[in-house]
């Protein structure tokens, strides 16, 4: 009986932290007034890549992105961030309660959009990444929520957070490159010549 009930507290608790609304944290910054812009394009030989999390489901779990082994920023439920970089071969890794890797090789004058999406395991959570392409339900959920995305930033205690805990997040990133279980591929024609707008 008492073991029942302990259950359904845990399963209750879990429920709670996966609708949750995102908090309030040092390490970063949601702005409630910046939505996606839709005129931005990459500098001149440069990529943009944006990582978007469309889905409730998780809202409370945060999840670290990191791109070359540096830090990148936080991403909550509804946030976005984006990484402008140079073309070519680049290792992006978001670290939760799990690990995973998107090997990206990107093309200059080209805009990506990839979903950091949760799911829910049997002891945990984990994150992977969802490559958005024509007729992928990903990119129906972003069309669908894109207007409710706003814009999430790493604060100087987010990065002091990174520096310290350098090793810990190289140590994920081995474990899941060896594992190989949770590797996307974001590919050169995966990208858009222009801002991805309109009907899903």
């Amino acid at each position: 009986m008492i073991r029942s009930i302990l259950r359904g507290s845990l399963f209750v608790a879990a429920l709670v932290a996966c609708i949750a609304p995102a908090v309030a944290s040092d390490k970063y910054e949601i702005h409630r007034d910046q939505k996606m812009d839709d005129s931005r394009k990459p500098a001149p030989g440069k990529a943009l890549v944006y990582f978007v999390r469309t889905q409730v489901l998780g809202g409370a779990i945060s999840v670290q992105l990191v791109a070359d082994k540096k830090p990148l920023g936080w991403t909550r439920s509804h946030t976005f961030i984006v990484y402008e970089g140079d073309p070519g071969k680049h290792e992006f890794a978001s670290i939760s309660e799990g690990g995973a890797l998107l090997d990206a090789e990107l093309l200059p004058d080209r805009i990506y959009y990839v979903q950091v999406a949760i799911h829910m395991g049997a002891l945990r959570a984990r994150s992977h990444f969802e490559v958005i392409r024509p007729g992928s339900e990903a990119r129906t959920e972003f069309l669908d929520s894109k207007e409710d995305l706003r814009a999430i930033t790493l604060k100087e205690e987010g990065l002091q957070w990174f520096d310290e805990n350098r090793d810990e997040i190289e140590r994920t990133i081995a474990r899941e490159r060896k594992d190989k279980e949770e590797v996307e591929t974001l590919k050169p024609e995966d990208g858009y010549e222009a801002p991805l707008t309109g009907p899903s």
